[in-house]
């Protein structure tokens, strides 16, 4: 029985030494995803910036081709957008898929604490029935070896 409780500890440590490498996954697609999310803010403020400015020259009066390189520069920050918009999107998908394998690891190593503790409950049981067991034979045989009978 003991040899039981042994081999679950085992898987129970494995199980959760996996999860650990899951959960430092995770934290690395955490990260990553806010990496990606700052550098979209970062274009979303320069593209914003850029508007204002241009904005502003366009009622203060500006050349045509200062212009039409202010708009170059927009045209060419939308497209770097775009590629930020999907590296985010694939950042928080990929952070999503680890969320999701932590949370089944995690109810992978409940079970086996479970079991476990379910294990460790019924060694329990049975050694206090041993217990009792001998204590009532120990009383039966005290008994039938008194003097004054």
């Amino acid at each position: 029985m003991n040899d039981k409780l042994f081999k679950l500890q085992n898987i129970l440590k494995v199980k959760q030494s996996e999860k650990d490498v899951i959960q430092s996954e995770y934290q690395e697609a955490i990260e990553q995803f806010e990496m990606e999310g700052k550098q979209l803010y970062s274009l979303l403020k320069r593209k914003e910036d850029l508007e204002e400015s241009i904005h502003n020259r366009i009622s203060t009066r500006i050349k045509v081709e200062q212009l039409m390189q202010q708009q170059y520069f927009v045209t060419n920050l939308e497209k770097s957008l775009l590629i930020q918009q999907r590296k985010v999107s694939h950042a928080r998908a990929f952070m999503n898929l680890k969320a999701e394998k932590l949370k089944e690891q995690a109810v992978e190593c409940k079970k086996y604490e479970k079991l476990v503790q379910n294990h460790t409950n019924m060694l329990q049981e049975k050694a206090k029935k041993l217990d009792i067991q001998f204590l009532d034979e120990l009383s039966i045989l005290q008994f039938t070896h008194q003097p004054n009978r």
